[in-house]
């Protein structure tokens, strides 16, 4: 062996032997070198794992990566690290916020809001109102940094600055720089949160040829709050605001989506009384958005009122310190508050359309309000509207029975003229018509308090089912004026009616009865088809049975309402009819009336002139008619002639 070689041999050998001393009194236990192990088979994982997402990064533009499941390593400093991001807890806690009006738990697993309670509104079946419940709630940013797909619901944030009312999650990649949602909730108003995602530091971690987008994605299992699965389902749904711009919604009665390709202002889950919305406060931030709305495969499942989704795109401009302000409303669906937040929230409350919004908007809220204020028994403020909304109108319908009324006078020679003309209905219509006139009787004077009445009737459906001032506000026999009353509970459900009985229901229909048939007695037949008119009265009997089916599982304040104005209007008509008529003076007016030279209305001319140009349009056919007929006949009579001829000639 040559002197190289066996120098290197004998340094092998040493090597050998103070490597052997080493593990032997200095190296690691075996437990511990299994550990270490463990931590570097999970680093190489990572590693492997991530090396691949950057990869499909690269062959897709760099945009999207492979979702990875980042390990959560230790290094030798014990220095907690999941992917990028710092973790100084292996276990998620809860932080709760809270003022005089809502309690807000927000977790660390996420940063996000876990639980939404309102305070001062309790379910049907009194327990707290939760509008967000732990896992029935989904809510993550998810965005390409650092070579990665990142969604914050994978990471564990860190709480800090807390206060009663506000705290700060932060996610950090270091000390300097950190992703952080911050919730303050707001002084002004009790619901609104303010809220903010920043992003601090991170600009290097982010692609730098454009702008990066961050998603968004919303997912929550509304919760039923209310006594009537049905009527709440059918006024739960997805509400959305371009921005600056009008409110829109899905559909509230079947699953549905939409999406918005232009800038968004906010998307609210909205519920009959209640809704979780979520706002921002810069043009551009919400740049667009996708949202669906699901209803559980079982109707009678009370676990999940509806499943709401919404997906936003939010545009980030990497820099040093980006912050994306926006507000979370947890609150009810009051019309006052939700206007005065300025961002017509407000058009979620259903008041109607058109001329009856108008009426709930500057008639119904106004005075119901007023009345709030010296009121606190929301059943006497119904009476005291319906009483109001009854003298108001009450010159009118006088003015309408009178009408009745001098009908009903000139009843006889109404009977005359159908007499004279049953064979000439058009001429009977233009003989009454011109009865009418001369005895100064409006045939349509008593349609217009019916037209008037119509529109607020309306309005009220719309406004009672939708106010969450008389949510649970008892009144007698109802316990909640915001939903049916049932003094009977059935074993049994009857189609388009239900499985109990309302008692304002009953009440409104044996009213209405009585008024039909007190109207009938006032309202003379006008002349022309007995049959036809006797068959018109008989089918008015028919909606009191109507209204049962109808008004049964309905508010209870919108069936007391309208039991309250039919009686009124019922007492009104009783009272005029025996002592505000005097049939011998109506005879003597329209006595009056017929003497005097009376100028038609433009109306009257207007159907006068065209009962006029239908009746010679009648005349007309009849004569063509006529005319078409006799010629006929002498065609056939020639042909007769020449038939005869004809057997003249061959006789011969």
């Amino acid at each position: 062996m040559q002197e190289q070689d066996r120098r290197m041999f004998i340094t092998m050998i040493l090597i050998a032997m103070l490597y052997f001393v080493y593990i032997t009194y200095f190296g690691p236990k075996p437990e511990e070198f299994q550990n270490s192990q463990q931590a570097e088979a999970e680093m190489a994982v990572a590693d492997s794992l991530a090396r691949n997402d950057q990869s499909a990064a690269a062959a897709t533009g760099g945009e999207a990566a492979a979702n990875s499941t980042d390990a959560l390593v230790t290094d030798s400093l014990g220095v907690s690290r999941k992917g990028l991001f710092l973790q100084n807890s292996t276990a998620a806690s809860d932080v709760t916020i809270e003022n005089e009006l809502v309690k807000l738990t927000i977790s660390t697993q996420g940063g996000i809001v876990k639980k939404a309670e309102l305070k001062n509104y309790y379910t049907h079946d009194s327990l707290a109102v939760l509008l967000l419940d732990g896992d029935q709630n989904e809510f993550t940013y998810e965005f390409f940094m650092g070579g990665k797909q990142i969604s914050t619901q994978d990471y564990i944030f860190e709480a800090i600055d807390k206060t009663a009312d506000g705290v700060n999650m932060r996610l950090k990649l270091d000390d300097n720089s950190y992703i952080e949602q911050s919730y303050s909730l707001a002084a002004e108003n009790g619901y609104l949160l303010d809220y903010d995602l920043s992003f601090v530091g991170l600009a290097d971690q982010f692609p730098k040829r454009r702008n990066s987008v961050i998603d968004l994605h919303w997912k929550t299992d509304m919760i039923a709050q209310e006594k009537s699965l049905k009527n709440e389902r059918y006024t739960t749904g997805v509400y959305y605001r371009e921005w600056k711009d009008d409110v829109n919604y899905l559909s509230e009665t079947s699953d549905d989506r939409e999406k918005v390709d232009l800038n968004v202002e906010w998307v609210s889950f909205k519920q009959q009384f209640f809704n979780s919305t979520l706002l921002t406060k810069d043009e551009g931030a919400f740049r667009f958005a996708e949202m669906s709305i699901t209803q559980p495969e079982d109707e009678k499942d009370r676990s999940v009122l509806e499943t709401a989704q919404a997906h936003i795109g939010m545009e980030f401009k990497p820099s040093n310190a980006h912050v994306i302000p926006m507000q979370w409303y947890f609150g009810p669906n009051k019309y006052d508050e939700l206007k005065a937040l300025d961002h017509r929230m407000e058009k979620m409350v259903p008041l109607g359309w058109g001329i009856f919004g108008w009426v709930n908007k500057f008639m119904i809220i106004p005075m119901f309000n007023f009345l709030s204020k010296y009121i606190g028994n929301y059943g006497v403020i119904i009476l005291i509207i319906t009483l109001v909304i009854k003298l108001a109108l009450f010159p009118l319908t006088r003015r309408s029975y009178m009408s009745f009324a001098k009908m009903n006078v000139l009843k006889p020679e109404l009977e005359e003229l159908k007499a004279k003309h049953e064979k000439d209905p058009q001429r009977l219509q233009q003989e009454q018509m011109k009865l009418y006139g001369q005895a100064g009787v409006n045939p349509m004077g008593g349609c217009l308090p019916q037209l008037i009445q119509l529109p607020i009737l309306i309005a009220m459906y719309r406004f009672f089912p939708a106010s969450i001032e008389l949510r649970q506000q008892p009144f007698l026999w109802a316990d909640d004026l915001s939903t049916f009353d049932s003094i009977m509970n059935l074993p049994f459900s009857i189609p388009f009616y239900g499985d109990h009985v309302s008692l304002f229901c009953l009440l409104g229909a044996a009213a209405q009865f009585g008024y039909i048939q007190l109207n009938n007695q006032m309202t003379p037949t006008s002349g022309g088809n007995d049959a036809l008119q006797q068959q018109m009265r008989s089918i008015q009997y028919l909606m009191p049975f109507m209204l049962l089916f109808f008004f049964n599982s309905f508010a209870a304040a919108l069936t007391f309402y309208f039991f309250l104005s039919t009686i009124i209007s019922f007492v009104q008509q009783y009272v005029i009819k025996n002592y505000s008529i005097d049939e011998e003076k109506l005879k003597a007016q329209i006595a009056e009336n017929k003497k005097k030279p009376r100028k038609q209305s433009k109306f009257q001319q207007r159907l006068e002139q065209m009962m006029k140009e239908q009746q010679a349009a009648a005349a007309a056919q009849q004569a063509q008619r006529s005319n078409k007929g006799k010629g006929s006949g002498s065609g056939g009579s020639g042909g007769s002639s020449k038939g005869k001829k004809g057997k003249k000639t061959r006789r011969k």
